[in-house]
């Protein structure tokens, strides 16, 4: 099964999925999984909106207008709208388009504590969203966002009232914690995959992968399953743990 873009979104207006990208400029977390890397080196196009600053144009921000009350719309699939780098003013900006939108969004994020930064001055997150963190385990394989501050934010978030969802993708091998914090969380929904990108990273075994979904769903959390596949590298992958 591979699915790269939510299954649940809409897609009245691009066969993969919707998605409303106003922000342009280079995303700073460079997770060595990225796949807008590749895209950049392939479309020159791509590679001029995704250098440089952060920024935004009329034309993108004005693409909200086509999205109706049927879409669900993921924000900024090609960067993090929320990153350490990106000003507040332009984040609001985009917020309140989003917010005058009859269609339902996902926000996504790898900095969620930003999303409580905001909030706290007084910039509202708009009532047609979901929020949306990226956590791939529960162990920092990666130089990024420290994972305990996800987990924490997330918590802090839900706990808020905010209906928030996590996704697990890439998912990486993890400790027998992760589920104890997601249940913490208790997100409304959770997205499940693997890495599609061949970046050998370090993978669980598809069984405990599989037993982290059953558990997920037995406590009441709809899973949506993305890519699902048994673990590549797995020499490589256990010298690394």
């Amino acid at each position: 099964m591979t699915e790269r873009m939510f299954s649940f979104l809409s897609r009245n207006h691009k066969k993969t999925g919707d998605t409303y990208n106003p922000l342009g400029g280079e995303c700073q977390h460079k997770c060595r999984y990225c796949y807008v890397g590749t895209l950049k080196k392939m479309f020159p196009g791509v590679r001029e909106k995704y250098s440089g600053i952060p920024r935004i144009k009329d034309k993108w921000l004005n693409e909200i207008k086509k999205f109706t009350k049927d879409d669900y719309v993921f924000v900024c699939d090609m960067t993090d709208l929320f990153g350490y780098w990106v000003p507040t003013q332009l984040i609001q900006t985009i917020l309140d388009a989003v917010r005058k939108s009859p269609a339902k969004f996902l926000l996504l994020t790898k900095y969620p504590q930003r999303y409580i930064d905001i909030i706290s001055l007084g910039i509202n997150i708009p009532s047609n969203c979901v929020l949306g963190c990226t956590i791939e385990s529960d162990i920092d394989h990666l130089i990024t966002v420290p994972v305990k501050n996800r987990l924490r934010a997330m918590a802090d978030l839900s706990a808020m009232g905010y209906p928030v969802m996590i996704s697990i993708e890439p998912i990486m091998e993890y400790t027998t914690g992760f589920l104890y914090n997601l249940f913490r969380i208790n997100p409304k929904f959770v997205a499940v995959g693997y890495d599609n990108y061949g970046n050998e990273l370090p993978e669980p075994y598809l069984a405990k992968t599989m037993g982290l979904i059953v558990a997920l769903e037995q406590a009441g959390i709809k899973v949506y399953r993305k890519t699902l596949r048994e673990k590549n590298g797995i020499e490589n992958c256990e010298k690394e743990q």
